[in-house]
Parts: C-alpha cells; sequence; structure tokens
C-alpha cells in the first residue's frame, strides 16, 4: 500500500480518474434501468438501493484517496473533498491577554 511519503500526483490521478469513471458508470447504469425498469416498478426499487451503496462506496474511496494524496494534487481541488471544505471556522487570532498598561515599547 502506497503511503503519503512515496504517493505520486501520477498515481493519485489515475486512480480519481478511474474510480469517477466508475461511479459515472454505475449512474448511467441506474437511468437506464429507470428508463428500462420505471422508477415506480419494484424490481428497479429493489436494484436502485444496492446501486446506490455502491456509487456511495465509491465516493467514500474517492474521499479517502483526496486525503492521501499529497497536499498540492491538483486533483484534490477538483474533487469535492478537499480540505478546505471543513465544518468547523477558522480559529479565532485576537489577542485578548495584554496587560492593562503595556505601550509596547
Amino acid at each position: 500500500m502506497a503511503t503519503v511519503k512515496n504517493t505520486k500526483k501520477s498515481y493519485c490521478d489515475d486512480v480519481f480518474t478511474e474510480l469517477s469513471g466508475i461511479k459515472d458508470r454505475i449512474m448511467v447504469m441506474r437511468d437506464k434501468l429507470a428508463v428500462t425498469y420505471s422508477a415506480e416498478s419494484d424490481i428497479f426499487k429493489l436494484y436502485d438501493r444496492h446501486i446506490c451503496e455502491l456509487a456511495d462506496q465509491i465516493d467514500w474511496k474517492l474521499q479517502i484517496l483526496s486525503h492521501a494524496c499529497p497536499y498540492d494534487w491538483k486533483g484534490s481541488s477538483e474533487a469535492e473533498y478537499d480540505e478546505n471544505t471543513a465544518s468547523v471556522g477558522p480559529a479565532d487570532t485576537t489577542v485578548t491577554d495584554m496587560a492593562g498598561g503595556y505601550l509596547g515599547g
């Protein structure tokens, strides 16, 4: 298994491209099944759950890849999983513990 230190950007690009392509083909297959069997049919509903689970698993692998590849990898900026989308806001950098009479000299 590749580690962060020896992971090459081309490897990340190749894996990202392949996984994205697989996910896209799965979703196209789902759309074709919806047209063929009708989205309201029981057979479509049965397989739809499994197809969506496959797409979610690949989505999870893409998220792992975006965190495992080098920080300057260009594919991570294309992915929706880059580290700039954190749910926690930036740290407050204001200094509030200054002494009352300090003039800074």
